[in-house]
């Protein structure tokens, strides 16, 4: 073993099978080499279940009993995705990821770019108010955001196998809600930011970063704490995760999705709202 030739080493001691027969209380001492502790801990694991699979037998060939049957067994088995395949959990949580960072950004970009050609102007010297520019940006987005959409989850269920179990038309009004608030938080990085470089990154790091961190799409929010259960309760890609995950995999319609579209209802006027109020109408 110091040699490092041996990672387990068994010491039986002397007259160990007399001691047995006689009922008397015996050891056995198993040395395992701690240099890899990784594979330490998989040779221990085995030591173990070698020791445990000699007192199942004894008990029954010594005792007539089986030890593995209880009076009850437990056994594990999953209600949604029961075959526990990766595809029916990620496809689901892709769809928001994408709805969120590229309308964003695509909006962000239409603004600024304005604002680097100088044709920002127009809306200076016009009666347009500030609103109907925001939203006249908005919403060619908003419809190439809803066609994303059809076809993400067109490929969802022909190509990648992810049937939609629930109803279709609560995902889809999820999704709209959630495409405005996303080509919103797009017009939000423009009102601040006069390059496309700078309104691309604020754009992207305001939304790939809280949801794949805190919206629950590798950990469950209830799992986190402090600031980052609070923007995971905040954040509306929390809500369409959920109405995204129980779409497709629990089969759920508005009823059961309820509590998640509230949420997005509320963003949507808070993100437009900000959006509005930070856009300044004359240049200083």
């Amino acid at each position: 073993m110091r040699a490092g030739e041996l990672a387990l080493a068994i010491e039986i001691p002397q007259g160990f099978a007399r001691d047995l027969a006689r009922g008397h209380q015996v050891q056995i001492g198993a040395w395992v080499d701690g240099a890899m502790p990784v594979r330490a801990e998989t040779v221990r694991g085995y030591v173990l279940g070698m020791h445990q699979g000699w007192l199942q037998d004894q008990a029954t060939h010594r005792l007539g009993q089986d030890a593995a049957a209880g009076p009850a067994t437990i056994a594990t088995r999953f209600r949604y995705n029961p075959d526990v395949r990766s595809l029916p959990a990620m496809v689901p949580a892709v769809i928001p990821m994408l709805l969120l960072m590229i309308p964003a950004m695509l909006t962000a970009l239409s603004v600024v770019r304005e604002k680097e050609l100088g044709s920002i102007i127009n809306l200076y010297v016009t009666p347009v108010t500030r609103s109907e520019f925001l939203l006249g940006k908005q919403l060619p987005y908003v419809v190439l955001a809803m066609l994303n959409f059809a076809l993400m989850t067109l490929l969802a269920v022909t190509v990648f196998g992810v049937p939609v179990k629930g109803s279709l038309l609560a995902l889809t009004a999820g999704a709209l809600l959630f495409v405005i608030f996303s080509t919103g938080f797009g017009l939000f990085a423009s009102t601040f930011t006069r390059s496309q470089i700078a309104a691309m990154f604020v754009a992207m790091i305001g939304t790939i970063i809280p949801a794949v961190q805190f919206a629950g799409m590798l950990n469950p929010v209830s799992s986190l704490e402090g600031v980052g259960y609070l923007i995971g309760q905040v954040y509306p890609a929390t809500y369409f995760l959920t109405i995204s995950r129980g779409v497709f995999n629990k089969g759920l319609d508005f009823v059961g999705l309820e509590p998640a579209f509230w949420p997005l209802v509320l963003a949507v006027p808070v993100i437009l709202g900000l959006s509005i109020l930070l856009l300044k109408k004359q240049e200083t």
